[in-house]
């Protein structure tokens, strides 16, 4: 796919915010609505569906009708239907394959972004890239908001009990704390990024490991209303012991199976990002160290979990029996 080259719409690099979408038409001409007002001008909209059923389509291309010529570019999705990874995967492409964009943002379809939320990513990542060739990423926190956008918590990083400080590579082996929906990449870490490794649970997971060969930072401020309305592909759930003993009552068996699935995706990503680190000349000592660590008895692994899981008890001991 050829995306068109944009015209600069005002002062500094292009950015190219990769919209995917399937079946989003209820929420989709918000967040196009919130992304026409960023303070920041020069910005480009990648579409790329996943095989929509209902009007989302439709709502994008109404909508690039009253924008500017090449505001909204589409990008054709090879193989509708694999979800939402693989989505995203066509439009890192495209973006990667074009080269305009200095930066790259994650966007999902049902979210609004804040106006000043592209500004402030630009001026973290213009301090954050001292090279160019190094694989840099920047995310915000959110702020967690119900169908009709009133607030469910003014701080998803609290809500989820994320402590960022610990967001070190043996951690996100184990556990994503980079919410795509607000990260932004650069050039380098895009081409480190691709192609996606059939085993990627994840393409922000996949980008918050790979940013451990760079440079990270954490923006503070909710720069995104994380719309949450039961259809989410990846949501805010509740933290709270007494919900998540509720969860695991109602729906226990089910619940079991899910923390097992990712137990062995998390393995099965380890392994690829050892795989992509050798292929490009990386150093892959923690992942080795870690993927040595999985394959020990429970029991062996008892000593060792507080470097990978440092997240609350429940999860940690999940992961351990369970993984």
């Amino acid at each position: 796919m050829t995306v068109e080259a944009q015209p600069m719409l005002g002062g500094g690099p292009l950015v190219d915010v990769l919209l995917a979408t399937y079946n989003g038409a209820r929420y989709i001409e918000a967040q196009l609505e919130s992304l026409a007002a960023q303070t920041y001008p020069n910005i480009r909209i990648l579409v790329s569906d996943d095989g929509s059923s209902d009007a989302t389509v439709s709502v994008v291309q109404a909508f690039a009708q009253r924008m500017t010529a090449g505001w909204i570019q589409w990008v054709s999705n090879p193989h509708p239907g694999r979800g939402v990874a693989r989505n995203f995967e066509a439009l890192m492409a495209a973006s990667a394959k074009d080269g305009s964009a200095r930066w790259i943002a994650f966007c999902d379809q049902d979210d609004v972004w804040l106006p000043h939320k592209v500004e402030r990513f630009v001026q973290a990542m213009t301090e954050l890239e001292c090279d160019a060739s190094m694989p840099c990423l920047v995310h915000s926190d959110l702020r967690v908001v119900d169908e009709s956008l009133h607030t469910v918590a003014a701080s998803f990083i609290r809500q989820q009990r994320i402590n960022v400080s610990s967001m070190t590579l043996p951690v996100l082996l184990g556990v994503n704390h980079v919410t795509g929906c607000a990260t932004m990449v650069n050039q380098a870490l895009l081409n480190l990024a691709l192609p996606l490794p059939p085993r990627v649970v994840m393409h922000d997971w996949w980008c918050a490991l790979l940013s451990c060969q760079g440079r990270r930072h954490f923006l503070t401020d909710p720069l995104v209303l994380y719309r949450q309305h039961g259809g989410n592909q990846v949501g805010a759930r509740s933290r709270e012991i007494g919900d998540r003993i509720l969860r695991i009552v109602c729906d226990g068996p089910r619940t079991m199976a899910r923390i097992r699935w990712l137990g062995l995706e998390t393995l099965d990503q380890a392994q690829a990002l050892q795989e992509r680190l050798l292929e490009r000349g990386l150093n892959d000592l923690q992942v080795r160290d870690y993927l040595h660590w999985r394959r020990l008895s429970v029991w062996r692994r008892l000593g060792g979990y507080g470097k990978y899981y440092k997240g609350p008890m429940l999860d940690n001991f999940c992961r351990l029996f369970l993984w």
